[in-house]
């Protein structure tokens, strides 16, 4: 009698404890989320044949929404990458500003290749200045890359943090919904814009974790990420966004910060807990 006794507490004990675990996980994930934003595979308005424009500061910015990225190209979208800048700036690399621009021209577009990107546009304004120029150069680059590839769709960042407070964010996203609502009397133009965004459980959790959010992040009440609408569930996508990260091996440093952990856990579960990119739609005014 003992002994079935101490083998039916042991098989208690096999179902218990994994379901435990199960039950924890799942509980932080819904804490980290916002489970009030709907969930979707790939953000409304984009499929077969729908040409996406995604206009960044820097390369390896499309981390903030690769999953959505590569979901789009699986559905059949055409995804163009452009960068502002070389990304040339970014310190304890190891390079030289002019070796750094070749390196991470390079590694953007091989985040083209991954992601399934049709076309990978890098533009040589300067990074860490956009503050500091003429809009009217960036914006009629933009301008033109909008004109050549005719998108139905722009992605970027929104206009008041730039995702964590990069002033370079900041200014791309800006010009991006300036051009966006502002289009030409003929000519085709696109008809939805799509910023990247964090709920404010993902906001809290960057403010003690990552050094990135901790420098730049505004700190009044009411200036922060605009409260998500779409989010695009990405697990699917876990290996090809954890793919991506080694893709920029000049920025391990930065990743490894606004990633945290990433390198300490499978990609399947890790992107099982942060398993949502999170998107505000813009509307012309």
């Amino acid at each position: 009698m003992g002994d079935r006794r101490s083998i039916a507490w042991g098989l208690v004990a096999a179902v218990a404890v994994p379901t435990a675990l199960v039950g924890a996980f799942l509980l932080a994930r819904s804490q980290l989320n916002d489970e009030s934003v709907p969930q979707t595979q790939v953000l409304p308005g984009v499929g077969e044949g729908v040409t996406v424009l995604v206009v960044w500061a820097h390369p390896d910015d499309e981390i903030t929404c690769a999953g959505t990225l590569a979901q789009m190209t699986a559905a059949g979208a055409r995804v163009v990458l452009v960068y502002l800048t070389r990304g040339e700036a970014a310190q304890g690399t190891g390079y030289t500003p002019k070796q750094l621009a070749k390196v991470r021209t390079e590694e953007a577009k091989a985040a083209g290749r991954l992601l399934g990107a049709e076309s990978v546009e890098v533009l040589d304004f300067p990074d860490g200045g956009l503050s500091r120029i003429d809009p009217a150069g960036p914006k009629a680059a933009i301008a033109e890359l909008i004109g050549r590839y005719r998108p139905q769709v722009l992605i970027s960042f929104d206009e008041k943090v730039g995702f964590y407070g990069h002033p370079d964010h900041v200014r791309t996203g800006t010009w991006v919904r300036e051009l966006f609502e502002a289009p030409p009397s003929q000519g085709a133009w696109p008809r939805l814009l799509y910023q990247v965004t964090l709920p404010k459980a993902l906001v809290r959790l960057a403010l003690r974790l990552v050094e990135a959010f901790r420098n730049n992040y505004p700190k009044g009440q009411g200036e922060g990420l605009p409260v998500p609408q779409i989010a695009v569930n990405i697990s699917r996508q876990a290996l090809t966004k954890r793919a991506l990260l080694d893709v920029h091996a000049s920025q391990a440093k930065v990743i490894a910060d606004v990633q945290p952990y990433y390198d300490r856990l499978p990609a399947w579960l890790y992107y099982r807990l942060f398993d949502r990119e999170y998107f505000v739609q813009h509307r012309r005014r």
